[in-house]
């Protein structure tokens, strides 16, 4: 997870002229929400976007994305928003809201039955505090209450150390674990809230994170409404 929230500022950091300028932003604008069809371990994955403002720029484009998945991760589609593609590309913004879908590489062609999915899904857990039989209210009544200390003058969030916020959901194929952090890139502060997505389909593990900026309660309900659609949308899609 500390990988995971370091990556996330490399965009704001180092993608400076990648590409000619106004063609990505054209080819990103002209791009639908049509589901992307990608390959994980020999097996066609169809992947709808998280929501109807996110776009899938294509794999010619795809690579500005790259640097924010771990080595330990292949990235297969990520999600942006269309002005932001362009504004980065002239080092002018930083990703606001976006997502990612990656496979572990040293799992992509493995086999992973019921079993060792929710193995896998209860590890990640444990690093949230959090055990997968917590009850609805449980989870509710912790995110709340998560909230509130967020809210506290002096709270401080770091990028090696991220808030968890907890168990979105549990579903017998996706698992949601959500967070928040905080970064400051040129003097400017900046705090995001995330969730992470565990889903099991076609004998494989995929990882989805779906970020927004911060702002209380609200960008937090967004986060797991979407990311549980998003996810109900991907399993749907692959069955």
């Amino acid at each position: 997870m500390r990988a995971r929230v370091q990556m996330c500022l490399v965009v704001a950091l180092g993608l400076t002229g990648l590409f000619a300028s106004q063609c990505i932003a054209q080819e990103a604008e002209s791009k639908s929400t049509a589901p992307t069809e990608v390959r994980v371990g020999l097996k066609s994955i169809v992947l709808p976007a998280p929501s109807s403002e996110l776009l899938e720029p294509g794999p010619d484009y795809r690579v500005i994305l790259e640097p924010l998945a771990p080595i330990s991760n292949r990235l297969v589609a990520g999600y942006i928003l269309p002005d932001e593609l362009h504004a980065i590309e002239t080092g002018k913004s930083t990703l606001t809201r976006y997502a990612l879908v990656e496979v572990p590489r040293r799992a992509e062609f493995a086999d992973v039955d019921d079993t060792i999915f929710h193995q896998v899904a209860d590890m990640a857990a444990k690093q949230f505090n959090v055990t997968l039989t917590n009850s609805l209210n449980d989870m509710q009544s912790e995110i709340n209450m998560k909230l509130k200390s967020l809210d506290k003058d002096g709270t401080q969030i770091t990028l090696d150390k991220p808030t968890p916020l907890g168990l979105f959901f549990n579903k017998p194929d996706a698992v949601a674990l959500g967070m928040v952090l905080k970064s400051n890139h040129g003097g400017e502060s900046k705090t995001e809230a995330g969730v992470t997505l565990f889903m099991h389909l076609k004998n494989r593990i995929l990882i989805a994170y779906l970020f927004t900026p911060y702002d209380g309660e609200t960008s937090v309900n967004w986060l797991r409404t979407t990311g549980e659609h998003w996810a109900d949308a991907i399993l749907k899609a692959n069955r």
